[in-house]
């Protein structure tokens, strides 16, 4: 023999492949009640005609083309179906499984799960594998209002991490504009002159009241908290437009304007890819943290008797078989006419007081949620995190003609038979985009955005609130003192384009002194201007 002399039988696979030719295989047909990977018939399982599809009923076809051998689709004897019913339960696969083993089948079609019972009793093919997920709803659907706004706000701080908002707010900004109060301070025409004008009113105890312009120093803490205001502005404004004269401020102002036009670039990036990936995540992202959580589990039974033995989850967290539908009351869904593999799905709900019935999340298979999401169902549930399992897929074939049958299968696997029948049968979902580009953000996703604007005003209206209140006053005597500001800056530093006019008296900054607004004058003034001329009302008197 070949084994006495150590050596292989080189034409044991060529006759293997010879001995299928011209044959002709009785054979079962089951339909897949979920997935896309098996095979499908409008009739149902063991129908006989031509409306078999599938990534499984392709392969096989293809095998028989290749091997020469014939198909005939068989049903497997009803009397049996009771004898499978002892050993198995009430499936239709298991029933084919049977009818296999005891050869009044030579193989079957479809996807089938290769368990431990079915392998014991006749050979299993494998095929392809299946993914099982954790299986959840879009958008944190488990959080509370409160968390939900919480979780909203940061958001937009997201793109960068705590210790990099710290380096921008608290060390570059201040720095680059405490910088450029170094380079211009007190230089001719700056935005930083080391005084100002001041009118100074006062009223002696007659009541008369007398006012004079006079030059007052400012203070060098005013001119810090400008700088930091004005580094902090361009940061938000995209741009410095201070007017700066000296040529050390210009070379600094490249440096601002480099640091604001790089950090935007990369921070818009970054939140344009958070913001629209957003809808697509979930707060739950892992079995253990469902666990944790006392969140209930649906899934089809042979996916919950893995989840149970694998990861010791309660048995009693896993919504059992209905009874009323023909179930056993046993945890996961075996039910024979409740479509148990897609009940997974419709039975979740994100709030629900009925954990006999209703699930929070669901552990299913990854074909399954294809499946509904290629006809546009389900659109709200996700896969998340890793893969929990993966189960093998395969079909059964009769022992007696494994060995030829298995060496053709194996040789149309690894010339890629099985991956282009998966490859042109793989679903495309119908479930609305919602994130990559062009997708539109919700209210909720730019939570942070409100928070920041508001706050802001707010701060505004306090801050305008105070100085009401705090008016330089100063009594000397029996006679009050009160100073204003002559000159006016906008937000930038820089001069406004009108005069500044109080009660009549329009200041010239080249004497440093009150000139008398004319009739004429008044009239050819704009708007603002007069604004200005209103809202500056002090007494007639002077002088």
């Amino acid at each position: 023999s070949y084994a006495t002399c150590g050596e292989l039988d080189s034409f044991t696979y060529t006759e293997r492949l010879r001995s299928l030719k011209g044959r002709t295989f009785q054979v079962g047909y089951n339909s897949n009640s979920g997935g896309w990977k098996g095979a499908h018939n409008p009739s149902g399982s063991f129908a006989v005609n031509k409306q078999w599809t599938g990534p499984a009923v392709d392969f096989i076809h293809e095998a028989a083309l290749e091997a020469g051998f014939t198909v005939n689709m068989t049903q497997p004897p009803e009397w049996l179906r009771e004898k499978s019913k002892e050993f198995f339960g009430n499936s239709n696969f298991d029933f084919c499984v049977y009818a296999t083993s005891l050869g009044y089948l030579d193989f079957c079609v479809a996807s089938f799960f290769i368990t431990e019972k079915r392998a014991s009793v006749t050979t299993m093919f494998e095929t392809t594998s299946d993914p099982v997920y954790l299986i959840t709803f879009t958008e944190g659907g488990g959080q509370t209002s409160w968390e939900s706004f919480a979780t909203a706000t940061v958001t937009i701080f997201q793109p960068f991490t705590a210790a990099a908002w710290m380096m921008i707010f608290i060390f570059c900004i201040p720095l680059l504009g405490l910088l450029m109060l170094y380079h211009e301070y007190d230089a001719p025409g700056s935005a930083y002159p080391s005084s100002e004008p001041v009118l100074v009113e006062s009223e002696n105890e007659e009541g008369e009241t007398h006012a004079e312009v006079v030059t007052r120093p400012i203070p060098t803490i005013k001119h810090v908290f400008n700088s930091l205001y004005m580094g902090t502005l361009s940061f938000f404004a995209g741009s410095y437009d201070q007017s700066v004269v000296t040529t050390g401020g210009k070379i600094n102002l490249l440096a601002i304007a480099s640091f604001i036009m790089l950090l935007l670039a990369v921070y818009t990036a970054n939140l344009a890819a958070i913001l629209t990936q957003e809808a697509n995540q979930s707060s739950i992202d892992s079995i253990e943290m469902a666990v944790k959580q006392g969140l209930n589990i649906c899934a089809e039974r042979k996916i919950a008797t893995v989840v149970i033995e694998s990861f010791g989850v309660d048995p009693n967290k896993i919504v059992a078989d209905p009874v009323g539908l023909g179930g056993d009351g046993q945890p996961g869904f075996n039910c024979p006419s409740c479509n148990a593999r897609e009940r997974t799905f419709n039975n979740m709900r994100r709030v629900h007081n009925d954990p006999s019935q209703y699930c929070n999340v669901a552990i299913a298979s990854l074909e399954d949620l294809e499946v509904l999401h290629r006809y546009g169902n389900h659109c709200d549930k996700i896969k998340v995190g890793e893969s929990i399992a993966y189960r093998s897929i395969g079909i059964p074939i009769y022992d007696e003609h494994a060995d030829a049958l298995v060496s053709l299968l194996h040789k149309q696997k690894a010339e890629g038979a099985m991956t282009r029948a998966l490859a042109a049968a793989a679903p495309s979902s119908q479930c609305p985009e919602t994130g990559g580009e062009g997708s539109s953000l919700t209210v909720q996703q730019l939570t942070g955005v409100w928070v920041i604007t508001f706050s802001f005003a707010l701060i505004a209206l306090l801050a305008n609130l105070i100085s009401r209140r705090c008016r330089r006053r100063n009594s000397i005597g029996g006679s009050i003192r009160k100073e204003r500001a002559l000159r006016r800056f906008d937000q930038w530093g820089n001069p406004p384009p009108y005069d500044v006019v109080v009660d009549g008296y329009k200041y010239d900054a080249e004497e440093n002194e009150l000139q008398e607004v004319s009739v004429r004058d008044t009239e050819n003034m704009t708007e603002v201007q007069k604004d200005g001329l209103e809202g500056n009302n002090v007494s007639n008197d002077l002088e």
